[in-house]
């Protein structure tokens, strides 16, 4: 298991963010079960080089914690760290102590060797668990599970049951649970007649509703004129009436 040594001082809880940024270090806490939770600081390209060296697996850190003229060295993994959501850089990192004499959980990154047979004809690879939580002892920890995965065809998968793992090592998850999969292609389904006719684009509601308006005006104007012409002709008849 590879190690990574890392300095970090110590800093007073009341000390300036923007001044320990300014000298291109950014603040991180380290916690853990033997060990109080202090604020500290690191370099910026320290923690940048870490954290890119975690895409090939996990990393033990042995941090160097120096105060004043004294230091110490604690076993630690990253827990998280935070970027700015602008720029994408490290602004805050924590630090898990962890015990080498007792068993902890890690999560162990999946890594991929090969293009699945199903892939290239036509099928996709789809991650399922792309970490795996383990228990052992820190010497144990395996930097990664990589998995050869070009003989996989069209609906087959890899499930956790189908990992070696070295000994000394368990993991903590169902053995069933599917890790990767090469599932088929989407294809479009062809629409039919019938359906096409149920789902032709109807008359959109408002111009229904003005043609309907239309309709309504004209009847009420036929009625206007009809009445119009009952009244001349009474008037009409009342004058014929009195000569």
């Amino acid at each position: 298991m590879e190690k990574v040594i890392i300095e970090a001082k110590i800093r007073p809880e009341n000390e300036s963010v923007k001044k320990i940024r300014k000298e291109g270090k950014i603040p991180a806490i380290v916690y853990g079960k033997e060990t109080k939770t202090m604020p500290v600081e690191i370099k910026v390209k320290d923690i940048e080089k870490t954290v890119s060296s975690l895409k090939e697996g996990t990393l033990l850190i042995t941090l160097k914690l120096i105060d004043k003229e004294n230091a110490e060295e604690k076993t630690v993994i990253i827990q998280e760290v935070q970027r700015d959501p602008v720029t994408d850089n490290i602004i805050h990192a924590d630090f898990k102590q962890v015990s080498l004499k007792e068993k902890s959980i890690f999560k162990v990154p999946v890594l991929t060797k090969g293009i699945p047979e199903g892939v290239k004809l036509g099928g996709v690879l789809e991650h399922i668990m792309r970490e795996i939580p383990v228990r052992c002892l820190p010497d144990n920890l395996p930097p990664k599970f990589e998995l050869d995965i070009t003989s996989l065809k069209i609906s087959q998968d890899i499930k956790l049951k189908d990992i070696k793992v070295p000994e000394g090592i368990e993991i903590m998850e169902d053995p069933g649970k599917v890790v990767l999969t090469v599932i088929a292609p989407h294809k479009e389904e062809e629409v039919k007649p019938e359906e096409a006719a149920i789902t032709a684009p109807t008359e959109p509601e408002l111009i229904r509703k003005e043609r309907v308006k239309e309709e309504g005006e004209g009847e009420a104007e036929g009625k206007g004129e009809t009445k119009k012409e009952v009244k001349a002709e009474k008037e009409s008849k009342t004058e014929k009436d009195k000569k």
